[in-house]
């Protein structure tokens, strides 16, 4: 199971950012034009990494060659630099659209192999861990990083965010019902429908591949201390693969385990295993509800 990276707006910044601000620059390597200040573009001889305001670090794996870059971020594209004394662009992406002011001050970048080919794809996330509000992705492909549409998400204009941070037991309840799945590439599928008892059955086909997938069965999810949270103790986790006639053999994981899945303020799903040295579900993965 994929573990994504998180890459936020680090301390190098605003360590940088008082110099920078000495000197004129902003962005990567730029000077603010005045009458006293010309354009005169980076500092001679310099290392650009010590002048030049960078957002994160971070190590692009394609084809197979592993590259150490600085990542610059704007409103509407994101540049990243070969982590040289040099300044060296490796590559630009461009976003879809040019984010608010607001958005952009809560952006950041995620490193992961979502697709599982061996190389890096890229996200980019608006918002925290618990509240993210946008989330866009580029996959690679052949040498570029591709804009992956299926993947964007938007819960800035209106959509129902849910508060987890004060329910009580007893407090109003989340439906969980609806089908869900990873923003990212869609290779989740989470299955969530309310039983006449108000238990939640659950099932989740993750797919590793063409003929691969993990499969996670709950039928007892129930509402946790809060309103906004169901846990369980009897998933059972099995692996499934296909041959090329289409049969199927199943792999018997664990049974009996516990976890717990949640609503965040963002209004998306998130997902804990108490199993996660087993089946890698850490909590750094969140997923979109479907309109039903």
């Amino acid at each position: 199971m994929r573990k994504n990276k998180m890459m936020t707006k680090n301390l190098a910044k605003y360590l940088v950012a008082g110099v920078a601000c000495i000197l004129g620059v902003c962005g990567c390597g730029r000077v603010i034009d005045s009458p006293d200040q010309p354009d005169t573009g980076e500092i001679e001889g310099a290392d650009w990494r010590t002048w030049g305001i960078i957002d994160a670090y971070g190590t692009l794996t394609a084809d197979g060659t592993d590259t150490d870059v600085c990542v610059c971020l704007f409103a509407d594209r994101a540049e990243l630099y070969y982590d040289e004394e040099s300044q060296s662009l490796y590559t630009t992406v461009e976003f879809p659209e040019k984010l608010s002011d607001e958005e952009y001050k809560k952006l950041s970048m995620e490193i992961s192999d979502y697709t599982g080919d061996g190389n890096s794809d890229i996200a980019f996330i608006v918002g925290e861990e618990d509240s993210v509000t946008r989330r866009f992705a580029y996959i690679y492909d052949q040498g570029d990083f591709v804009y992956d549409a299926a993947s964007a998400f938007n819960f800035a204009d209106g959509d129902v965010a849910v508060d987890e941070s004060g329910a009580e037991e007893g407090s109003a309840q989340v439906d969980f019902g609806g089908t869900y799945v990873d923003p990212t590439v869609g290779r989740c599928t989470i299955e969530i429908n309310m039983e006449r008892d108000e238990s939640y059955s659950i099932f989740v086909s993750w797919s590793s591949g063409a003929a691969t997938s993990s499969n996670w069965a709950i039928t007892g999810a129930t509402y946790g201390e809060t309103g906004n949270e169901l846990v369980y103790s009897d998933a059972i986790f099995y692996s499934r693969t296909y041959d090329e006639e289409g049969n199927y053999v199943d792999e018997d994981i664990y049974d009996n385990g516990s976890g717990r899945f949640y609503m965040t303020e963002g209004g998306m799903l998130g997902w804990e295993s108490d199993n996660s040295d087993v089946d890698g579900i850490d909590g750094q993965t969140l997923f979109e509800r479907l309109e039903q």
